[in-house]
């Protein structure tokens, strides 16, 4: 399975950085495929934007694999829908096709540490011993997963945001870049947290923001 050529899904920012990653592990990327068809044709770090979903239906699903490039930016969630990210990944999963993991080698991650499949831990991100990052979530760049914490499926921790020992982030939260997370606290699913929060409370729902985090819309 790790040997099979990788299709990128989505052809922006997150997958550019997706492929940068993939690209260090040594993996072999035949490039991306995105339905804003103003990108077919063009070229991600050399490697082609191939046109919309339709052209999946040239490769093999026993051969080639796919990773998520789809971003988990926080925008216009709504608590109980899946996002974006989520709904396309489990659409072609309902199509027979299996999607991969990214771990960057410069990701730092215990053994002891519990990673699912899909799940993309980008460089520079830190996963301790005791943690759980659920399938399709994202550790992205610089981000900090301390012992005993756990990522929900398809959530997303941006860049440099610190979730510290035992924080629970439930599925399709977003946490936004920089924001710390005080011990043991609670974020509940498709919860948004903002740029730089310092989060010392559950947050069950809505999107929380400023020092100290709180409510500016929707949620508890």
């Amino acid at each position: 399975m790790a040997d099979q050529p990788i299709i990128i899904i989505g052809a922006g920012g997150h997958a550019t950085v997706v492929a940068d990653a993939l690209l260090a592990e040594g993996l072999q990327v035949l490039g991306f495929v995105d339905r804003d068809a103003a990108l077919t044709g063009g070229r991600r770090l050399g490697l082609p934007v191939l046109g919309g979903d339709d052209v999946l239906a040239a490769y093999s699903r026993v051969e080639v694999r796919l990773v998520n490039g789809i971003g988990g930016t926080g925008a216009g969630i709504v608590a109980g829908e899946a996002g974006l990210r989520e709904r396309v990944q489990r659409r072609l999963e309902a199509d027979g096709w299996h999607f991969g993991s990214v771990r960057h080698p410069d990701a730092v991650v215990s053994p002891h540490a519990q990673v699912e499949p899909g799940s993309q831990l980008m460089a520079g991100s830190v996963v301790q011993p005791g943690s759980r990052i659920g399938q399709g979530a994202i550790v992205n760049t610089r981000a900090v997963v301390e012992h005993d914490a756990t990522v929900g499926a398809f959530a997303h921790i941006a860049p440099g945001a610190v979730l510290c020992g035992g924080v629970d982030v439930g599925e399709g939260a977003h946490v936004g870049a920089g924001a710390v997370v005080r011990q043991g606290v609670r974020i509940g699913a498709a919860a948004v947290i903002g740029v730089g929060a310092a989060v010392v409370r559950d947050c069950i729902g809505g999107v929380w923001a400023g020092v100290p985090a709180r409510l500016v819309g929707g949620g508890t």
